[in-house]
């Protein structure tokens, strides 16, 4: 295998690998997915040359280019121009539209973050290799003394994960039966976040909510209706302000709480007490139950909205009256 430098990868390469774009080939054992950690660590080991697949060719195989995100990117912005536009010329906004701008924000946050992502790449690059997986975790020494969970790389991608790990009854769940595992699962958790990310995560999410509450002096056909949204729109809010500030707090060193993300990852504390183990985790599982519970009825409201709409919800906007011009 030739080497092509480190300077020649680039983020379009880290997220081909953390997606499991690459899949390591050893004698005598079944391959593997490994991601950028792994391919840093034994490119240091000097065990493989920097893989030599460029970012045209992993664009190549994706899915969607950036002529398509840019696309969908101007059709977001169009529809919350749209919004905008009626809400300035004092036309009814309605909750399908607050619904579907709600969702755009963090939409446009993905977009932006992952605009060097490859998609649905579904063939991996192969790296074989001479040298065996037994060789490998005995020159690594204690580190990889620990049995694997995943790939016999977990020594190496696991411990920047702080104690996070799957719910031991989705081990094996949804095609994860095999060890090592085939592919990388695709609510597979990323590597704990900064700080600094986990705050960009929550205002985002915070933002999303705020913007159902807009709804708030909609023209509900009834007055059940209206509290029915208020109520869910500001629970919504309510749980993404506190319940989603837990990540945040998460990532600071004297965090030591057990809790769970979307009941899939979990994070044990190291100090066995019922307050640790329960405080946190109590208070997330009670968000997620209430935010459910608040977007079910938010859905159903927004169906229910369609029996009797005011007349200006069919009128366009008139674009003519940003331009400047004579009365």
């Amino acid at each position: 295998m030739h080497s092509i430098g480190v300077q020649s990868w680039s983020k379009v390469h880290a997220f081909y690998a953390n997606a499991g774009g690459f899949v390591l080939e050893t004698p005598g054992f079944p391959k593997f997915p490994i991601n950028a950690t792994s391919i840093h660590y034994l490119c240091c080991q000097k065990r493989i040359d920097v893989p030599t697949i460029t970012k045209e060719n992993i664009w190549d195989r994706s899915k969607a280019d950036l002529l398509a995100k840019c696309f969908a990117f101007a059709q977001a912005g169009w529809v919350i121009l749209q919004i905008c536009a009626r809400a300035a010329q004092h036309l009814t906004i309605t909750p399908l539209e607050l619904f579907t701008a709600a969702f755009i924000i963090p939409s446009l946050a993905t977009a932006y973050f992952w605009a060097n992502k490859p998609q649905n790449v579904a063939e991996p690059t192969v790296i074989t290799v001479d040298w065996t997986v037994a060789e490998l975790l005995v020159a690594a020494g204690d580190a990889a003394k620990e049995p694997y969970v995943d790939t016999p790389m977990d020594f190496i991608e696991k411990p920047a994960w702080d104690g996070w790990k799957r719910l031991p009854s989705l081990l094996h769940f949804g095609g994860l039966a095999k060890r090592p595992l085939e592919r990388i699962p695709n609510d597979y958790s990323p590597p704990p976040p900064t700080g600094t990310e986990a705050t960009i995560v929550w205002v985002v999410s915070v933002v999303h909510a705020l913007i159902h509450v807009l709804g708030w002096w909609f023209p509900f056909t009834t007055p059940i209706e209206a509290i029915v949204w208020r109520v869910s729109s500001l629970t919504l809010l309510i749980v993404m302000a506190i319940g989603g500030f837990v990540p945040v707090v998460s990532t600071q060193p004297w965090f030591d709480f057990s809790f769970s993300m979307l009941w899939i990852w979990v994070r044990e504390a190291k100090k066995q007490t019922w307050v640790r183990r329960r405080l946190f985790s109590t208070v997330v599982d009670i968000a997620y139950v209430l935010y459910i519970i608040a977007r079910i009825f938010i859905l159903v409201k927004i169906f229910f909205a369609f029996r009797a709409m005011p007349e200006d919800v069919y009128i366009s906007p008139e674009w003519t009256w940003i331009w400047p011009h004579a009365e």
